[in-house]
């Protein structure tokens, strides 16, 4: 039986999903994520980074992953656990 901290916790993420959730297709598996937009520096060089913090329990990352975002074909070029799930920056 789930403890009360996993129970809210996943009606937090059901919440967080239902607001700001998208779709993406990663190496053609229709996963639920959430964008975020970044603004990377590195001295006088800056943008924006195209982010996705990825909410299926399945997925393990790795680079050079395929993903269809946005209309868009990008690959995986890092990523990192944010807050236990997969969060991916795309190239």
């Amino acid at each position: 039986m789930p403890n009360p901290f996993d129970k809210m916790a996943a009606r937090m993420d059901a919440a967080t999903l239902k607001k700001m959730g998208r779709e993406a297709v990663i190496n053609g598996i229709r996963v639920d994520v959430v964008p975020a937009e970044l603004l990377e520096e590195m001295s006088a060089l800056s943008g924006t980074a195209t982010v996705l913090v990825v909410f299926a329990a399945d997925y393990r990352p790795t680079r050079n992953d395929a993903v269809e975002y946005d209309g868009k074909d990008w690959i995986v070029t890092r990523y990192q656990l944010f807050n236990g799930k997969p969060q991916i920056w795309l190239e």
